[in-house]
């Protein structure tokens, strides 16, 4: 009996056309694929309405023709030493210093090394390894 191939499925992962005959795959398996290592990034299925739907590494998607996927990597960083890590790597200043437990309206956010705190309407890019502190806001004399 004569080998059968399965059809060509067409998948997009991180914004690259992919071509693949394996319509079962773990979600390890299209990192590896797209170029991405397991063990630093996740898979997301986007869904129609653009919502990304996380794929544990060990489970096996049952690919459909066309369907998107995205990788994201953790975002580490500190805020007054307290570790976090997020896939949302740009965020308000103010959301950032909820995060910390701090309401906005009495504390400031800062970076590290940084000339200014930000405003809290400011969207800040979160780097690997960044550095925040907090401040608590100084009020004027009457």
């Amino acid at each position: 009996m004569a080998p059968t191939t399965s059809p060509s499925l067409y998948l997009v992962i991180d914004d690259k056309a992919f071509t693949t005959h394996d319509v079962d795959q773990s979600a390890a398996a299209l990192l590896r694929f797209a170029g991405r290592d397991p063990k630093i990034f996740d898979l997301f299925l986007v869904k129609k309405n653009g919502v990304e739907e996380k794929v544990k590494d060990n489970q096996i998607i049952n690919l459909k023709d066309g369907e998107h996927f995205i990788s994201r990597q953790h975002v580490r960083f500190t805020i007054d030493g307290e570790p976090f890590r997020t896939y949302d790597e740009d965020q308000t200043a103010a959301d950032l210093l909820r995060l910390a437990g701090v309401d906005p309206a009495g504390y400031d956010l800062a970076r590290v090394g940084a000339p200014a705190s930000f405003p809290d309407d400011e969207i800040v890019i979160i780097m690997d390894g960044d550095e925040f502190v907090t401040a608590k806001h100084v009020g004027g004399v009457a």
